[in-house]
């Protein structure tokens, strides 16, 4: 067979593993058969299997790209402003090109580029606010706001759960912080009501797209039980209060989900399992 039809037959085969048509073990078995020269998994030069079989690729590019990171951040204080400017927006569109072109190819590598430039877009964005001298509780505001815009609307266009998943915590964040400021003092009670309608809410997103994709549903559904906890979370962590009773309110609101989930579980399994 020559090259082309292999190519052709390798990259279906790679499609119905990456969409759980067959197997894993199948399609391992039908990759090693029509990739002969083993051209395919030198390819990827970021994956699980390339890091446990120690592959010297793999590790280099890794390298590379944690010591550029860390002298970018490092050194970028000694930037001018102008390259600062400049360099933000650079170095996220270079990580979110990279992660897109490889979402279907790589999703390893994808959702590390996609992480890393979400970080990078945020953290120097913070620091240059803070290097200006500027109001930080206005801008680092509105910096979080339009990063989570961003995040989510690519996210959802490109199906990306990374993206999505920093979304949410960014948007999240903004809440817990803005009812932070109006009702500091807020009883355990209150932090219900804010946070339970988010969780539900984020349930019923997740029912609304499962028929579309169950990927997009399983970031719903996980991100619905993550705000389940958030009150708790908001009262330790964000306001330094925590009552009496607060591991006896956790370990209700933990059989309370547990409850749900079991007598609910034909339905939201049938949702999230791809």
């Amino acid at each position: 067979m020559d090259r082309g039809k292999r190519e052709v037959i390798l990259d279906e085969i790679e499609y119905w593993r990456e969409n759980r048509l067959l197997p894993g073990h199948y399609c391992d078995f039908l990759m090693n058969l029509y990739d002969v020269d083993q051209e395919r998994s030198d390819k990827k030069v970021l994956s699980m299997n390339s890091l446990k079989q120690g592959n010297i690729r793999t590790w280099f590019f890794t390298f590379i790209v944690v010591c550029f990171i860390c002298l970018t951040i490092l050194y970028f204080a000694t930037f001018p402003f102008l390259v600062q400017l400049v360099c933000i927006p650079l170095f996220t569109a270079l990580c979110y090109t990279g992660g897109i072109r490889l979402r279907t190819r790589n999703s390893l590598a994808s959702a590390f580029l996609l992480a890393i430039g979400s970080l990078l877009m945020l953290g120097l964005g913070i620091f240059l606010i803070r290097e200006q001298g500027i109001d930080e509780r206005v801008f680092i505001t509105l910096l979080v706001l339009g990063c989570a815009l961003i995040w989510c609307i690519l996210g959802y266009i490109i199906s990306s759960p990374v993206l999505l998943y920093i979304g949410f915590g960014a948007f999240a964040l903004l809440y817990a912080g803005f009812f932070a400021q109006v009702q500091p003092r807020a009883s355990w009670l209150m932090l219900q009501g804010l946070w339970l309608p988010v969780s539900l809410l984020l349930m019923w997103f997740c029912w609304l797209v499962h028929h579309r994709g169950k990927k997009m549903a399983a970031v719903y559904f996980t991100s619905s039980l993550a705000i389940w906890f958030m009150p708790e979370i908001d009262e330790v962590f964000l306001r330094g209060q925590m009552p009496e009773a607060f591991a006896l309110f956790c370990m209700v609101k933990v059989a309370l989900i547990c409850i749900i989930l079991f007598v609910l579980r034909k339905k939201w399994i049938a949702w999230v399992a791809a």
